[in-house]
């Protein structure tokens, strides 16, 4: 309605942005990407341009701020557009390379939006080993740092601003994200839900440290993901802690999680640990020592549970 009165252009915003949702729709980690994401990353670039091409002493202003998302022009959204649909299919591949497969994984959607339109800036660039480092640090500091939950806006413009030039010049100041990051140990045990974006980011870092499936040595990457139907589940099992008096706060815990495939987790039951592995070694048809090794992909401290040592599992695999 707003460039329709501006322009007399009969354009429709909504149709457009169904297009949008329509070429994306082979990328599910984009599932949660609303409208107003797409065009606060478009507004990010547009004040990011005319901001470079004022060259008064009082430029105007880099936002993502939702009045200056309506001063966007038609000339503003059909420049952006095209460059921003594919930034976000980038952004698809750069989260399946963190090993985030699905919308319900992604730690925090709102950080595609800064991460579409710094793609835009660095075009190619993003791809450089050196720059692709430097946003995957950038990505696991807002993550692990829990910084998009809230007052998101300055820190969009702030991310626009510095990580371009951070990501291709190292001697560059590090953006705020990155010296925001902050994470403490304790933190760990308090992360129980997908509620909390360093919960779904410690699973997937898991599944990136080459974390296999239990019981068909499976690496669980984006083929296998849906195939072994993979979702994060308890490791001391929920109905075995609450017979042993565990607390909630760790039994419910990350600590006490991993991701793995749904058949390895219907094996696993209820039952105590040490009896789970060796159900699973038998229908594996796999030595102890097999089974280990798989564990350990897992950062699981394999003879912790075949003791049904909840205490020391706990503190040993907190530290790893």
């Amino acid at each position: 309605a707003s460039y329709f009165a501006k322009t007399g252009e009969d354009f429709r915003l909504n149709d457009d942005w169904k297009d949008t949702q329509h070429k994306w729709s082979a990328y599910p980690v984009l599932g949660k990407v609303e409208n107003t994401d797409f065009l606060q990353a478009m507004t990010m670039l547009a004040t990011l341009k005319r901001n470079a091409a004022d060259k008064s002493e009082r430029p105007p202003a880099i936002s993502a701020k939702r009045e200056d998302v309506l001063k966007l022009t038609l000339d503003d959204y059909l420049e952006w557009r095209e460059p921003l649909r594919e930034a976000f299919i980038w952004a698809s591949t750069f989260l399946a390379d963190r090993h985030i497969f699905g919308s319900r994984d992604v730690p925090y959607p709102k950080q595609l939006v800064p991460l579409a339109a710094i793609k835009v800036v660095l075009g190619k660039d993003a791809d450089l080993i050196a720059v692709k480092e430097r946003l995957v640090r950038w990505y696991w500091c807002g993550v692990l740092g829990e910084l998009y939950g809230s007052a998101i806006e300055s820190r969009f413009a702030r991310d626009i601003e510095m990580v371009p030039q951070w990501a291709t010049d190292e001697s560059s100041p590090l953006p705020r994200t990155v010296q925001d990051a902050n994470f403490t140990e304790s933190r760990l045990h308090s992360l129980r839900t997908r509620n909390a974006a360093a919960y779904k980011g410690i699973a997937a870092l898991i599944l990136a440290g080459s974390a296999r499936d239990w019981m068909e040595d499976k690496a669980l990457d984006k083929v296998q993901y849906l195939d072994l139907a993979v979702d994060i589940h308890h490791v001391f099992p929920q109905k075995w802690c609450e017979d042993n008096d565990i607390d909630d706060e760790r039994r419910e815990s990350i600590v006490n999680k991993t991701t793995i495939s749904a058949r390895t987790n219907r094996t696993i039951g209820g039952a105590a640990p040490s009896s789970y592995l060796s159900v699973i070694e038998s229908k594996a048809q796999i030595e102890s020592k097999r089974l280990d090794e798989l564990l350990t992909t897992h950062l699981i401290p394999s003879a912790r549970l075949r003791t049904d040592n909840f205490d020391a599992y706990f503190a040993e695999r907190r530290e790893l």
